[in-house]
């Protein structure tokens, strides 16, 4: 029996979904009864060797190692029992409400048992910035995720806008600083032209240049590009295609990036379209570019 748990626990221990049964009972020869590998299966699971998965509508069991079992030891089955449902919350964490319901245990018991998993320090305890009232566990070597820290937005749980509106300053700098042409800044690119500034080249220039040692995902940069977008400072431009090594290949994930023009701000123009017209040099009182033609005039007329 030894030799078949010991062959059980090996093969479970070599898959991190866990193995099922047809998987087991191919990995012995057919000399070996169907009942001592059930046998095995269950002494594994009551010492805690083995535990249970449902992986859709199979089950499936994982081989728990020897550091998480050294772990659990001297744990009781509440305990044990609470302490999985924390590990399974991985970095999200967990509410102890939401404990009590997938547990069925009682509120006073699952108090005790967190309480000793803190003082053995296997688990502890979070704040969450969207729900400030809430406290979450989760196993003791966990970093939360950015959902319940707010990523690189917040110190101490406070919205870091001194920080934010630095940051989005130097991302308009940069792409106003390639939205026209040098040689004549009053000018404008043509329709066809490819050289605005993507989020990944933001991102390069925000890391290259050591603007902030805050480590920033192609998420955080999109965050910053958008408030930026609707704070009327710069947008989008789909980026059709992009040329590499001389081919071109489409590009429909990541978009080109302009600065719009902006006036003073005590400028009455700056409330109306005129203040912040890409072609407002071109536009006249005959042509293709007239005020009487205007589709943000008529869109600003009916607001």
């Amino acid at each position: 029996m030894a030799d078949v748990e010991g062959t059980i626990y090996s093969i479970a221990l070599e898959e991190a979904q866990g193995v099922d049964n047809e998987q087991l009972r191919d990995a012995f020869p057919e000399s070996v009864q169907l009942e001592a590998i059930v046998n095995g299966v269950n002494r594994l699971l009551q010492k805690g060797m083995l535990e249970l998965l449902q992986v859709g509508n199979q089950v499936r069991y994982r081989a728990v190692r020897s550091d998480e079992l050294a772990r659990l030891a001297g744990l009781t089955t509440d305990e044990q029992l609470v302490y999985k449902h924390i590990q399974a919350s991985k970095n999200e964490g967990i509410w102890v409400r939401t404990l009590k319901m997938k547990t069925n245990l009682l509120q006073g018991v699952i108090t005790r048992a967190l309480k000793t998993l803190e003082q053995k320090a296997l688990i502890k305890s979070v704040k969450s910035v969207k729900h400030p009232t809430r406290k979450l566990y989760m196993l003791i070597d966990m970093t939360p995720s950015s959902e319940i820290t707010g990523g690189p937005w917040y110190t101490d749980q406070e919205l870091d806008t001194d920080f934010i509106n630095q940051l989005a300053k130097q991302c308009y700098q940069f792409i106003y600083a390639n939205s026209y042409p040098k040689h004549n800044p009053q000018a404008i690119y043509p329709a066809s032209y490819t050289g605005f500034k993507t989020s990944s080249q933001i991102k390069r220039f925000i890391s290259g240049h050591n603007i902030t040692n805050v480590d920033l995902s192609d998420e955080n940069i999109e965050e910053l590009l958008t408030m930026l977008v609707y704070d009327g400072k710069i947008e989008r431009i789909a980026a059709a295609f992009e040329m590499d090594a001389g081919k071109t290949s489409s590009s429909g994930k990541d978009f080109m990036y302009r600065a719009l023009r902006i006036t003073d701000k005590d400028s009455p123009f700056t409330d109306i379209p005129c203040g912040r017209c890409p072609v407002f040099d071109k536009c006249s009182d005959t042509g293709v570019i007239t005020p009487g033609k205007c589709e943000y005039f008529k869109k600003w007329l009916s607001f």
